[in-house]
């Protein structure tokens, strides 16, 4: 499956309240709900899907802008591409829509082993199918 397809079902289910609460865990599922940002609290489990389904460790970084070590405003996922060095960050609104600039160039790589249930969820929530 290509990426933008990936991206675009992602999109679609950020706004689905049954999604919301198998995938976010409590405090993100209020946030998520008191700022009426559909993708707050889904850096990591998107990130996880997309990095799953597009090539994983060949293709991506999984990096994170930890809180409080790099901001305060809360630990945030993204993915960059081993290539290009282009940033991907489906979720990126949570953020800009506040008027909040992401430090993408203080994030740091971390790797992924095992499938995480939020992302296995989450893929086939979205109508992705398994991860």
């Amino acid at each position: 499956m290509d990426l933008e397809k990936i991206i675009l079902k992602l999109e679609d289910a950020f706004l689905n309240t049954e999604v919301k609460q198998q995938v976010l865990d409590s405090y993100w599922l209020e946030q998520n709900i008191q700022n009426g940002i559909h993708t707050t609290g889904f850096c990591f489990t998107a990130s996880e899907v997309i990095y799953r389904l597009t090539g994983g460790k060949d293709n991506w970084f999984i990096k994170s802008i930890n809180d409080p070590r790099d901001w305060n405003h809360g630990t945030h996922y993204f993915l960059q591409n081993k290539t290009s060095g282009h940033i991907l960050d489906i979720t990126s609104d949570q953020y800009t829509s506040r008027g909040i600039t992401i430090p993408y160039e203080l994030g740091k790589a971390r790797g992924l082993q095992n499938v995480s249930r939020k992302a296995k969820d989450l893929a086939m929530l979205s109508g992705l199918g398994e991860i």
